[in-house]
């Protein structure tokens, strides 16, 4: 079963940004069925969450909500985003919540990006503010952003092209989460990222045996984890590398 969970900022009840999440999750879980995978989907408006939001900015304290939601997001295996542009920009309350979360909190998850607005001017406002915030929370940002203008709901043609994005996103999605998944199974991670108990033991054997012990004085090739990479404990000096 593979969680899939969208945090949407819909400023209405019934907004572009709300209809274009549904069109990506739809689509997600149809090339997820067409993969022989089965999907759990869940939905947070970001707008629900606004006072908690703006308290935990002023105070640092976070409300139930809040921590909730920032629950359901750690337990998710892919995350949607999308988030209306104004003025050339993500609309702050969705930013917000991106910026008030824990780092390394979407480590390992697949995350595919939407955004709407009036013009296609503002088509690339999702990939120069939340491309970059995502991918330094350590999200996984498929290639594909789908962003959906005022004339893509208004024509055929333009309906037909936005469909289009939408599949080939969510395709994205998809087979980045599937080939994450196995290449996680065969690494001894979870797809969430969690080491497995099974495999653990022998991912730390086959370390030793390699190595002398100590962080960048391999014997033989090795590939440290970020862990291993920023851990004080396994840094050598300085003064020693400089003694080679």
């Amino acid at each position: 079963m593979m969680r899939i969970l969208s945090i949407t900022t819909s400023l209405s009840e019934d907004s572009t940004t709300l209809k274009l999440s549904n069109k990506i999750i739809a689509a997600a879980t149809s090339a997820a069925e067409d993969a022989g995978l089965s999907m759990e989907t869940d939905h947070v408006n970001v707008r629900n969450l606004g006072s908690d939001l703006t308290d935990m900015a002023l105070t640092g304290f976070r409300s139930e909500n809040l921590e909730a939601t920032f629950a359901t997001l750690a337990e998710a295996d892919v995350i949607v985003t999308v988030a209306p542009v104004y003025k050339v920009a993500p609309v702050g309350l969705h930013t917000l919540f991106w910026q008030l979360i824990d780092e390394k909190a979407l480590a390992n998850k697949p995350v595919l990006i939407g955004s709407t607005g009036g013009t296609p001017r503002h088509s690339l406002a999702a990939e120069t503010v939340l491309r970059p915030m995502l991918s330094y929370l350590k999200g996984i940002v498929v290639p594909t952003t789908v962003f959906a203008a005022t004339d893509d709901w208004g024509s055929v043609e333009g309906g037909r092209a936005l469909n289009a994005r939408v599949g080939q996103a969510s395709a994205e999605l998809i087979g980045l989460a599937t080939s994450l998944s196995g290449a996680g199974a065969n690494a001894g991670t979870a797809p969430g990222g969690a080491p497995s108990s099974g495999t653990e033991a022998t991912s730390t054997e086959a370390t030793s045996a390699e190595t002398t012990g100590e962080f960048g004085r391999p014997t033989t090739r090795r590939s440290p984890s970020v862990d291993d990479e920023f851990n004080p404990e396994l840094i050598t000096p300085f003064a020693q590398l400089l003694e080679g």
